[in-house]
């Protein structure tokens, strides 16, 4: 166990197979992504995996994230079974219509995955394919209630935008369609997030909130981030980074630790820009 901030976080995996929304009950959870796989490479996915299947509750794999095709999160996340680790598969609206996705959520099931993020995806705009279109055949409301019979599905929410009464309705009908937990965007500014969350709970909005914190090791990562849609690093981390490559492994640490003080903070999710594990696990030292 390692104690963080007066909670304590399971540092080996107890009871695989389990939803998150079950995992959240007993304690704060960490979960873990491994980069956006552009290559099918089996082997080290499987390496990556048993580096952290002891120390993470729970690994994440994206769906086409940035809309470029990566390795299908589904057959990701049937590597993360057969090495013990419970996957968490992004499933976005953006590339299939309703009959392929719901495919994709049954084979899911016969793989054994339990938890799913659903998401309504970049925009399309963003992909190194210009010919490429995008389906939208449903909304995301309407995925989170496709998905919701079968697995745990967390919801995608976002403390930049101003709770207002339609930001609010938004997050309210993903929870009455079947979200257990709610996923933030990357969060840098934790007194930020702090007020958004008590303006969520004023809402009338009580489930669990997962929280994204970034963990960048190198000035392009950091650069990346300014790349990516709806993320809002510290303009400064890239130079800041850029002298002491530690700097975005104490940011991330101190991050975590400030957030799981949180009342409603269900857990963190440490996103690495460009999955190397021992990112994360210096994260998790820094925490003991």
């Amino acid at each position: 166990m390692a104690r963080v901030a007066g909670n304590f976080i399971r540092l080996s995996v107890e009871a695989p197979h389990r939803t998150i929304a079950e995992a959240v009950l007993d304690r704060r959870v960490l979960t873990v992504s491994l980069g956006t796989l552009p290559r099918p490479d089996g082997a080290d996915l499987r390496r990556k995996l048993r580096e952290i299947r002891d120390v993470f509750d729970f690994v994440k794999f994206g769906d086409n994230p940035r809309a470029r095709a990566r390795v299908s999160p589904w057959a990701a996340a049937a590597v993360a079974l057969g090495q013990g680790l419970e996957p968490i598969v992004h499933v976005g609206c953006r590339d299939r219509n309703r009959l392929a996705l719901r495919s994709d959520l049954l084979g899911g099931r016969l793989l054994g995955v339990r938890n799913v993020l659903c998401l309504r995806g970049d925009e399309i705009e963003v992909s190194d394919q210009p010919d490429a279109r995008a389906v939208r055949d449903l909304d995301v409301v309407d995925l989170i209630g496709l998905a919701a019979d079968d697995f745990c599905v967390l919801a995608a929410c976002d403390p930049a935008v101003e709770m207002s009464d339609d930001h609010a309705a938004r997050l309210r009908s993903k929870i009455a369609a079947g979200a257990q937990l709610l996923e933030t965007q990357p969060v840098f500014d934790p007194d930020g997030f702090a007020r958004w969350l008590r303006q969520l709970r004023e809402a009338g909005i009580d489930v669990p909130v997962l929280v994204d914190v970034s963990v960048v090791t190198t000035q392009p990562e950091a650069e990346l981030l300014d790349r990516i849609p709806y993320v809002a690093a510290p303009p400064d981390l890239p130079a800041r980074v850029g002298r002491d490559p530690d700097t975005g492994i104490a940011l991330a640490a101190g991050l975590v630790a400030e957030l799981l003080e949180l009342d409603g903070v269900a857990g963190c999710h440490l996103s690495l820009v460009r999955g190397d594990p021992a990112a994360s696990l210096a994260v998790l030292e820094r925490l003991r």
